[in-house]
């Protein structure tokens, strides 16, 4: 019988790291949030109260934006990056409008980027590069969704990473991309499989993964539990869910439970990136800094 992930479990160690630096801190970080159309992305509503909700428990001020217009979203973040009182800028994707995503991220201040998805932060992945300051301290920040996923397999040291065959069921910025990048920093052998992907290729894949992590958001795409290799450590990061946890309890080593996926952890994660731009303040001040969009 598999061991199901206790994310939530793993989230509030997290949570609780981070308002132990947040009640250190001389100068408290302020968090802003940035909602583009919310009637029209309830999702993205939904996601952003779960945030506040976290923040007042964790003693942090947010500073709640809401946008009709594309001309106004532009204006605010040049606003938000150029705030001194901004420690982070959170922007919910998908944006579902004339701009692209991918192009807005890189609007953000890297150093004010909690979601990690600014191309500057990305870069690090790709270098495998950790801080921006080790002699400081100061750390890179990170894409919070993938690095949630990363760390919940860390939690489980019996499941190594280190020459294992990795299967990302997701080519996104925000999970495929990244999260392919951090297990192959980590010695994995990743694939990563998409829409593109012909099915007969995606269902091999699977087969042979030590690692399977899937992410559609489309609630029609669905994997059968007996294409996972026996043994195997499966997370489902999919709100809908992309494979039934109930036929996949008796293949799969580990898996996440539909009740307690990856979500609480991404939020940790985004908090934890938040302390990290608290702590780049320094580099704010210098000439050091990234140039800021």
């Amino acid at each position: 019988m598999a061991l199901l992930f206790d994310c939530r479990g793993i989230a509030s160690r997290y949570f609780d790291w981070a308002a132990h630096e947040f009640a250190a801190m001389k100068r408290k970080p302020h968090l802003a949030t940035v909602l583009f159309r919310p009637k029209q992305n309830p999702a993205s509503l939904q996601y952003r109260d779960l945030i506040l909700r976290d923040a007042r428990r964790l003693g942090v001020t947010v500073d709640g934006h809401e946008v009709e217009d594309e001309e106004s979203l532009l204006s605010l973040v040049r606003r938000l990056n150029h705030d001194r009182g901004t420690t982070g800028v959170m922007l919910f994707y998908p944006l579902h409008c004339a701009l692209k995503d991918d192009d807005v991220m890189d609007l953000i201040s890297p150093l004010k980027d909690v979601e990690g998805l600014h191309s500057a932060n990305l870069g690090y992945l790709v270098k495998f590069k950790r801080y921006l300051d080790e002699v400081r301290g100061i750390k890179c920040v990170v894409p919070a969704t993938a690095k949630a996923v990363l760390k919940v397999l860390q939690a489980h040291p019996e499941i190594a990473l280190e020459g294992r065959f990795a299967v990302v069921v997701n080519n996104s910025m925000r999970v495929g991309k990244p999260l392919g990048l951090m297990l192959e920093n980590l010695g994995a052998t990743v694939v990563k499989c998409y829409d593109k992907t012909p099915r007969a290729v995606l269902e091999d894949c699977v087969r042979r993964a030590d690692i399977l992590v899937t992410a559609v958001p489309d609630p029609s795409f669905k994997l059968d539990s007996s294409l996972v290799k026996p043994g195997a450590a499966v997370i489902d990061v999919a709100y809908q869910g992309n494979i039934d946890a109930a036929t996949l309890a008796e293949r799969a080593a580990f898996l996440t439970a539909p009740e307690n996926r990856i979500g609480s952890m991404t939020r940790a994660m985004t908090f934890v990136n938040l302390v990290y731009c608290a702590k780049n303040a320094p580099l704010r001040r210098s000439a050091r800094a990234p140039v800021l969009g």
